[in-house]
This record gives structure tokens, C-alpha cells and sequence, in this order.
């Protein structure tokens, strides 16, 4: 989604074009269609059940050896409703070990904020899911959550890390409801960018949330830890001040008292429609050539809720029950190094433990460079091998 140097700010893949940005050539030609949008349509009303209770499933194109369903459950909004949340899992053909198949709960990053921006509208679904079909050959099961509101009715509170963490924890709870799925109770979770920051607040939720799962780590690449630093930062590029519209955005979705429209300029508020109808690369060029100043009359880096939500969804302690890993490119113009690695010092010796790898090479898709470093961290952990702890 960085149109202009051809990257992908804060995100591994377009749900709106169906390509993994990443990789544009991953996944398969699939015979299933995009899905009608009657199955993220949930009852109405919808009846009040335990969080990561299966609503429906459906199959899904799976890769030569696997099988995959589309999933619709219960969850918690930033408000603490219940509500529904859709998403994927893919699961090896092969005959999982006794108390089930081990869990990558996958994250994903920046797509958007419109509905049709859900990865699991994918008719390649696991061509968004970075690393997976090396997770699936080591025989891990994935379960990947599009988050509240992206999908299903609702916006989308991007950047709102509990919606995020909830997401991804019922998301596994509602995979070990799957017929055939056999669905065990030890879970990684492992996301990119948006999902890392998912992925970090997994983790410090699962204990007092979630604590029927096993989490047995969190594997964060090019994490968004500092969100008020990062907002500064992004209006610094020739594209970013998209971003800072959806960060915005998704402070006005937890917040329905909080405006758009209050704090944007004529020129902002053209492009609000884009948010609601678009994906991240139609806002990222509705926005182009824009300055922060052009389009927002008061600055929600520094305007109540918005400055007040940055801080709040930023990432102020690393997990402290299951190991981290934190993978970093070093050329990453969206999610600076030097950013990453202040918020990572800053969080260390609190009781983590944290493995910090950076990869010098690397732009903002760091997993890439980082896979064979990941998938035998990911390995050990369900291993129950001791994990590596850097004592920065």
C-alpha cells in the first residue's frame, strides 16, 4: 500500500484486491467465489453467548493438503457488546496429535477500513496469511480473525488494541468448535504491522481473558508500539497523511462522540466517504499529496480523544506470562528501527522475556528475512523449548 515506493504501510496484504502484498504471486487460482455478505450478516438480534462462540462456518479454498473454513463468532466490542466477528482457519489434512492440532493465531496487517477490506473475503484467503503455508507444513493449524468491523456491521477501531486482542483470542476459541478442524489448546500468536500490535495485546489479554487457551508466545513483526511517536512520523512522508486519517478514524469508531467531521478541514472531510467504501490504498490515495495541516482543522495527535487514544492503545508493557519476539527491518520507513527499539528498551526488564531481532536489509515486510528465524522460534515454543531472552 506505499503507492509511492512500493510498500505496504502498516500492512501485508490488500483484502480489496485480493493479493498478498507481500508476495503478489501467493496462494492458488481458486474455484470458490468471494463470499455473499449474507454470511457476515449475524442475527438480529444477535442472542447473547460466551465470547468465541461459533455462530456459522463455511469451506473455503484450502492449498493441496489442507482444508479451510470461514468462521463467524462471538466476540467483545471496544464497548464490552457482544458481537460478531468473522475470519479463516486452515488446518493440515493430516491426523493431528492427541489433544489437537497447535495454534498460530495470525494477525494481519493494515487493509482498510470497509467492510469488503476482510481478508477472509478472500477467495484466497491464505495468500494474505504471511508465512502460512510453511506453518501449515510444519502441521500448525491458523487461525486468523479480520477484527471487529471489518466484515461484519460496525467501522472497524483500527489501532484500538483490546477490540484487536479480543478478536484474536475468540477467534481460536470459536476454531476449536470446527467439526474435523481438531483444534488444540496451545496457541502462538504471530502478526504483522497493524497485527503485531494485535498480537501484543493478545497477549497481555490472555490471561485474565482468555485463560481456557495455552499462549505460549507472541511473535510481533514491525510492531506499532508507539503510536503517538509513529503518528508524528507518518505525516513526515509524501503518503502518510492517509494514515493519520485512519488512525483517526479508528479512535472516531470506539468513540462515536468523537467526530471526524468536527476536527477536519472541507478537503479532509471530501475524502471520509473513501474510509467507509475503500480499502487502505483508496484512502492512502485520496490523501495523496494532502499535508495533516490541509486536511484536519484541530490535529488529533494533539486534540481530545484522538491524542487520548493514541497513548491509551500504544503499547506500554510487553506480555509478561509468554515469551515475545520482535522482528525489525532495519530499512523500514513506516515503523522506524530506531522507534521500535526505543519502545522495546523502554518495556524490557519488567518481567518479559524478549527476543529483539533486527534485519538489516529488511524494509516494512520483514518477514520475509525473517522466516527462518520465526517459524523455529514458533517450533520451540510448542516444543517447550526455553526461549530466548535478550535482557535488553
Amino acid at each position: 500500500m506505499l503507492a509511492a515506493a512500493g510498500m505496504v504501510l502498516l500492512t501485508a496484504c490488500s483484502a480489496a484486491t485480493g493479493k498478498n502484498a507481500a508476495d503478489p504471486d501467493a496462494g492458488e487460482a481458486s474455484p470458490h467465489p468471494r463470499p455473499t455478505w449474507a454470511f457476515y450478516r449475524p442475527p438480529e438480534p444477535l442472542p447473547q453467548r460466551a465470547p468465541g462462540t461459533l455462530i456459522r462456518s463455511e469451506p473455503i479454498a484450502a492449498p493441496a493438503g489442507a482444508h479451510g473454513w470461514r468462521i463467524l463468532y462471538h466476540s467483545r466490542s471496544t464497548a464490552g457488546r457482544d458481537i460478531a466477528v468473522s475470519g479463516s482457519v486452515f488446518v493440515p489434512a493430516a491426523v493431528p496429535p492427541a489433544g489437537g492440532r497447535p495454534v498460530v493465531a495470525w494477525a494481519h496487517g493494515t487493509t482498510g477500513l470497509g467492510d469488503s477490506c476482510a481478508p477472509s473475503t478472500d477467495p484466497q484467503a491464505l495468500g494474505g496469511i504471511e508465512d502460512g503455508p510453511a506453518l501449515l507444513a510444519a502441521g500448525d493449524a491458523i487461525v486468523s480473525t479480520d477484527y471487529e468491523g471489518l466484515g461484519t456491521p460496525g467501522p472497524h477501531p483500527y489501532l484500538v488494541g483490546p477490540s484487536e486482542g479480543r478478536s484474536v483470542l475468540d477467534a481460536v476459541r470459536a476454531a476449536a468448535h470446527l467439526p474435523g478442524a481438531r483444534i488444540g489448546r496451545s496457541v502462538v500468536v504471530f502478526g504483522h504491522s497493524q497485527g503485531a500490535h494485535a498480537a501484543l495485546f493478545a497477549g497481555g489479554l490472555a490471561a485474565s481473558y482468555a485463560p481456557d487457551l495455552r499462549l505460549l508466545g507472541v511473535a510481533a513483526a514491525a510492531p506499532p508500539i508507539d503510536l503517538t511517536t509513529l503518528a508524528r512520523h507518518v505525516t513526515q512522508l509524501d503518503y502518510g497523511t492517509g494514515y493519520l486519517v485512519m488512525m483517526a478514524a479508528g479512535y472516531s469508531a470506539a468513540d462515536p462522540s468523537a467526530r471526524l467531521d468536527s476536527i477536519t478541514t472541507p478537503a479532509g472531510r471530501a475524502g471520509l466517504s473513501v474510509i467507509e467504501d475503500g480499502c487502505g490504498d483508496d484512502v492512502i490515495e485520496a490523501y495523496s499529496g494532502l499535508s495533516a495541516r490541509a486536511v484536519f482543522a484541530r490535529d488529533p495527535r494533539t486534540t481530545p480523544p484522538w491524542s487520548t487514544g493514541l497513548v491509551r492503545d500504544g503499547v506500554s508493557a510487553l506480555p509478561r506470562n509468554v515469551p515475545v519476539l520482535v522482528m525489525q527491518g532495519g530499512r523500514d520507513p513506516i515503523i522506524p528501527a530506531d522507534v521500535t527499539k526505543a519502545a522495546v528498551r523502554r518495556m524490557c526488564g519488567r518481567g518479559s522475556v524478549v527476543a529483539y531481532r533486527v534485519y538489516p536489509h529488511a524494509y516494512h515486510n520483514v518477514v520475509p528475512s525473517a522466516a527462518s528465524d520465526l517459524n523455529a522460534w514458533i517450533t520451540a515454543r510448542f516444543h517447550g523449548a526455553p526461549p530466548p531472552d535478550d535482557r535488553c
